[in-house]
């Protein structure tokens, strides 16, 4: 079936830069999360995202649709990850456990697909929380940073942190009711790290 991201995808193929910047804006947040799920660093999954985008750019023309660019910018930002993982000797049980994880799901392109969707609602949700709520959340599951430090950083007090988070928390639970799917990724990948 041929969609309007079909389209999309075509332009870029024939160089169209404002398309690009459409599907750069597009996939830039949830491979960025997907990123740093793998190699917890911000600035290394920054660099991973960034460097999966230029090679689609520069593959541009071997796409003809939407899920082809989809699942090649996954795999990309999945194996540099895996790449970096491997180097740091620390963080060597942290790949075991992500391939055993792998071993147990499917390998398919139907796969990252699904886990790009459930990405993109999961941040879809906390990018529509109060601009408090979301800043305790992002400080909180993202940067792990204390409830000192996040009461430092934002002047208020550690109280409020808890509330802030607490509420954060509970506007997430609800509009993600509808999907369990990213409910469950959002408790088991982002909170229960």
């Amino acid at each position: 079936m041929h969609t309007e991201k079909d389209d999309l995808v075509k332009a870029v193929a024939r160089g169209d830069i404002k398309a690009f910047n459409q599907l750069f804006e597009e996939f830039y947040a949830p491979l960025f999360y997907y990123a740093y799920n793998l190699v917890q660093d911000k600035e290394e999954a920054k660099d991973i995202v960034l460097t999966a985008l230029y090679k689609g750019w520069e593959r541009r023309a071997q796409f003809l649709q939407y899920q082809h660019i989809k699942s090649f910018l996954y795999l990309v930002v999945r194996n540099a990850g895996l790449n970096f993982i491997k180097k740091e000797q620390h963080t060597a049980n942290r790949i075991q456990d992500f391939l055993l994880t792998e071993e147990l799901q499917t390998t398919d392109n139907d796969h990252l697909a699904t886990e790009a969707e459930v990405l993109k609602k999961v941040f879809k949700a906390i990018d529509g929380l109060p601009k408090k709520c979301r800043e305790v959340f992002r400080l909180t599951y993202l940067e792990n940073k204390s409830v000192q430090e996040i009461a430092t950083l934002l002047q208020i007090s550690p109280s409020n942190v808890s509330a802030q988070r607490h509420r954060a928390l509970s506007l997430l639970r609800l509009a993600l009711t509808e999907t369990p799917l990213a409910l469950f990724y959002l408790y088991i990948h982002i909170i229960g790290k």
